[in-house]
C-alpha cells in the first residue's frame, strides 16, 4: 500500500529531476519527458507539504500570483516574472491553481477540461494555508448539483446483446506494454488500494478482472433510497475492489474508479449508460493511467442490476471491455450534451478529508 511518506519521497525525487531538466512550466512533458510528469497523488502530497502554513493575503490578484509562484517553485521550475495567460496556466503539468477562501469555485472564460488538474488551496481566515487538494475536471463536474455543468456522453447495449460477457479477450497493446498485466500474487493485491497509480506487473489482466468480478452476479448491494444512484455506484466500486483482492477502495470520485487496476466501474439499473465527460474510445492521453496511456486503454466494467422492493440492488450481469472495444458491444446515442456555467459549490468537507 502506498504511504504518504513514500509518495512524498517519489515526488521530491521528481522535483530534482525537473530542476535538472532546465524545463519551464510551459514546456509539455507528457510526450517529450514523461518522467517529469507528477502523478496526482504525489502532486497533492507535495503541494500540501510545501504550501501548508504559507501566507496568502492581500488583493485577489496578488494572492493568486503568490500561490502560483509557490506552486511553481515547489514543482522545481523557475518562477517566471509574469505568468502567461495560457490554458491551463501550467501547461507542462496540465494544471490550474485556485485559492479558495470559500466553497464557491469560479472558473473564468474557459471550459472545464476533463483531464486537467485543478489545485485547490484553502487558507484560513488569516490567510494561512491549511489544506491543498488536487482534483480533475471530471471530478468537478460530478460535484455540480444544479446541472449547469452537465457534459456527458451516453450509450446503450447493442440490440440482442444480453448476459455477462468478456468483450475484450486481451488488453490493448499499449496497456500490455506499459503495465504488463499478469497473475498478480494475492499478497501484493492485498497491499494495494484503488486510488494508487497503476504499477507494472501489479495489474491484473482484463480476463482475470472479468473472472473475479463475475462472482458478483447474484450479489445484493445494501438498501439505499431510490434516488441515491451515486451511493449505489460507490457500493459497487467497493464490491469490485474486494472481488479483485484489493486492500481498500478509496472513493476519490475521479476517473477511473479503480485507478490501480486502470478500471472504470459503472452500475446500470436502466438501459442507458452514462459515460461522463470522455468517450471510452477516446485516444487522448490519460495521465491517471500513466504517461503513455490513453482513455481507450482503460478497462470498463458495466454491471447491470435491478433495484428490488427492499431497496437492495441485485447484480444480474457483468460486462468487461477495453475502452478501445467498447463500441463493439455498445452504441453511442444522443451525442454530447453540454451546457457549462463555470461556477460550482465544492463539497463542504473537501478540505477535511
Amino acid at each position: 500500500m502506498t504511504t504518504r511518506p513514500a509518495a512524498l519521497e517519489r515526488a521530491q525525487e521528481r522535483v530534482q529531476t525537473i530542476q535538472e531538466s532546465n524545463t519551464t512550466i510551459y514546456d509539455p512533458v507528457l510526450t517529450t519527458h514523461p518522467d517529469l510528469f507528477m502523478p496526482d497523488l504525489e502532486l497533492e502530497i507535495l503541494l500540501h507539504t510545501c504550501l501548508l502554513g504559507a501566507e496568502l493575503t492581500g488583493p485577489i490578484r496578488s494572492r493568486s500570483k503568490t500561490a502560483k509562484s509557490i506552486v511553481t517553485e515547489a514543482l522545481g521550475y523557475p518562477v517566471p516574472k509574469t505568468f502567461s495567460r495560457t490554458e491551463p496556466r501550467f501547461p507542462g503539468q496540465n494544471l490550474d491553481v485556485h485559492v479558495q477562501t470559500n466553497d464557491n469555485l469560479q472558473i473564468w472564460n474557459q471550459d472545464i477540461s476533463p483531464e486537467r488538474r485543478y489545485v485547490l488551496i484553502r487558507p484560513n481566515g488569516e490567510g494561512i494555508v491549511r489544506a491543498v487538494k488536487v482534483v480533475r475536471g471530471q471530478q468537478l463536474a460530478q460535484w455540480d448539483s444544479t446541472g449547469t455543468l452537465t457534459s456527458k456522453y451516453q450509450a446503450r447495449r447493442l440490440g440482442g446483446s444480453t448476459g455477462s460477457r468478456l468483450v475484450s479477450r486481451l488488453d490493448t497493446d499499449r496497456l500490455l506494454q506499459a503495465l504488463q498485466p499478469c497473475v498478480v500474487p494475492e499478497q501484493i493485491l492485498s497491499m494495494q488500494s484503488s486510488g494508487e497509480s497503476p504499477t507494472p506487473q501489479q495489474v491484473l489482466t482484463i480476463a482475470e478482472i472479468y473472472g473475479r468480478t463475475l462472482e458478483l452476479v447474484g450479489t445484493r448491494l445494501p438498501a439505499v433510497a431510490a434516488e441515491q444512484d451515486r451511493v449505489r455506484g460507490e457500493q459497487l466500486q467497493e464490491a469490485v475492489a474486494m472481488a479483485l483482492g484489493l486492500a481498500r477502495h478509496d472513493n476519490q470520485s475521479g476517473w477511473p474508479d479503480i485507478v490501480s487496476q486502470a478500471l472504470e466501474v459503472k452500475l446500470q439499473t436502466s438501459p442507458t449508460v452514462d459515460l461522463g465527460l470522455v468517450l471510452p474510445s477516446d485516444i487522448d492521453a490519460a495521465p491517471a493511467l500513466g504517461p503513455t496511456l490513453r482513455h481507450c486503454d482503460a478497462r470498463y466494467l458495466i454491471a447491470y442490476g435491478k433495484i428490488e422492493a427492499s431497496g437492495e440492488t441485485k447484480i444480474a450481469e457483468i460486462v468487461v471491455t477495453t475502452g478501445e472495444d467498447f463500441f463493439t458491444e455498445f452504441v453511442q446515442f444522443g451525442g454530447l450534451v453540454k451546457n457549462s456555467k463555470r461556477q460550482l459549490r465544492l463539497p463542504p468537507d473537501l478540505f477535511n478529508a
